[in-house]
């Protein structure tokens, strides 16, 4: 038991980095469609590669940003879930130029937040690991 639920919290840890990379991947997409294109936001997500929104736990119904990020919350921490809700509110409501700032703005944010998390990836897995297999001994010696 304490070895399945070890994977699993792995699992999720691995996920969290997986949902920024997805997001950093659809933000470098909506920003060159705008800025190359002049795409709308809708239109953007109504022509995205379903591949790009999976990666961020969307399907092709999702039609704003907003929409996909109700979906990745869970896997999101604070400072990223407050990036993500500042881009949905501002992507789409001003000029080219504006929008691709912002892209930018908060595709660097989120980069310095993806190689925080890389970082520590390794570490948080060792502790979870070991809580989860100290755990499973803690209850085999009391029950026993």
């Amino acid at each position: 038991m304490g070895g399945q639920t070890a994977w699993n919290l792995r699992l999720y840890e691995k996920r969290r980095v997986s949902i920024l990379d997805g997001w950093l991947d659809l933000l470098f997409y909506i920003r060159t469609n705008i800025d190359c294109y002049l795409t709308p936001v809708e239109q953007i997500f109504a022509e995205a590669d379903p591949a790009l929104l999976h990666a961020c736990m969307g399907d092709a119904s999702v039609k704003t940003p907003a929409d996909l990020l109700s979906r990745s919350l869970p896997y999101l921490d604070n400072e990223a879930k407050r990036l993500l809700e500042s881009f949905s509110r501002e992507i789409g409501n001003c000029y080219r130029e504006e929008q691709i700032k912002r892209c930018d703005y908060y595709l660097s944010a989120l980069r310095v937040i993806r190689e925080k998390k890389t970082a520590e990836l390794p570490a948080r897995l060792r502790v979870r690991n070991a809580l989860c297999l100290c755990s499973a001994v803690g209850l085999a010696v009391l029950l026993w």
